[in-house]
């Protein structure tokens, strides 16, 4: 008997290479709307939404399965959609090359690569001694796919690896030493570099606080998971005043980041505009994970990062 192809509604906002990768997988057929009004008509016969957007209108009687774009859910309307029996599954995996960008901006920070790109402007050679990763302490902060992709990328570095987790009795990654969230501030008390790779989650927001900041003393902060999970004031104040060593922000509490913000102008910080994640093998990794719950969504199959 031949597979019934499935309707697939893909939002408007999608990374490049997103539209052609998904198109691939076997069995279904794309919708692509221009703008999000037509995804709501769409949504009117089909039952399956791929999108990180969301909006309560999209809430039809036909929708049944919301593939999100992104590792992070916390802007979905959990609670509706299990009323509902609505499957919500998330792209966790996608955005591991998030550990890259983690430990470039580290670098960059300890190496004080971004003072000779400073300096380089001014055409001005200025030779300086700067720090080493080697010999440290490193905390990581959430042990999902980009946190545990870090640990990885790390473990043979001569570094002593903490790693602070929600659920650590139910990890079996590379680390040892794995710790709960309410164990943060004494992991940061005996490291040097805290990696932040914790979804958002209303008890995650300025989880990362002045305390655990002071804890850590005159370290480095990386964040590529969400601006709210650290508390942004107080992690200003310690680069300002020099207790903090320096930070690397793909994100920010407020995104784009205003022009006012005084992290523009900290020589001690690095900046990315939230582009930890993106590649150019974005589209393939979602469609991996997508073809894997065409599969479950079919019944042949288990879910992949199902959250309802």
């Amino acid at each position: 008997m031949a597979t019934e192809t499935l309707d697939v509604v893909l939002h408007p906002a999608h990374p490049a290479g997103v539209k052609e990768a998904i198109s691939a997988v076997p069995g279904i057929r794309v919708i692509a709307p221009a703008t999000d009004a037509e995804v709501i008509v769409a949504l009117r016969s089909a039952e399956i939404l791929i999108t990180t957007s969301w909006s309560d209108t999209y809430l039809g009687d036909g929708l049944r399965w919301i593939q999100s774009q992104s590792a992070g859910y916390e802007h979905f309307p959990i609670g509706t959609l299990r009323r509902r029996g609505i499957t919500l599954t998330s792209a966790s995996g996608v955005h591991i090359v998030c550990a890259e960008h983690a430990i470039g901006m580290l670098l960059t920070l300890t190496r004080d690569i971004r003072d000779s790109v400073v300096d380089m402007t001014a055409r001005s050679w200025n030779t300086h001694v700067a720090e080493e990763v080697a010999g440290r302490t490193v905390a990581v902060l959430g042990l999902g796919a980009i946190g545990e992709a870090i640990a990885r990328r790390l473990v043979n570095w001569e570094v002593r690896l903490i790693g602070v987790t929600r659920s650590p009795t139910h990890y079996s990654g590379v680390l040892s030493d794995v710790r709960p969230l309410t164990a943060l501030r004494d992991a940061c008390a005996e490291a040097s570099i805290l990696m932040v790779a914790l979804p958002a989650a209303p008890e995650t927001r300025h989880i990362v606080s002045s305390e655990a900041l002071d804890a850590l003393g005159t370290g480095w902060v990386i964040n590529v998971s969400r601006g709210s999970v650290v508390d942004e004031p107080g992690l200003v104040e310690r680069l300002q005043d020099g207790r903090l060593r320096g930070a690397g922000l793909d994100v920010t509490e407020e995104e784009p980041l205003p022009l006012m913000s005084p992290l523009w102008g900290l020589r001690n910080v690095v900046i990315t505009p939230h582009m930890a994640g993106l590649t150019p093998r974005y589209g393939e990794r979602l469609a991996e994970i997508f073809a894997a719950n065409v599969s479950a969504y079919r019944g042949e199959g288990a879910w992949l990062n199902r959250v309802t």
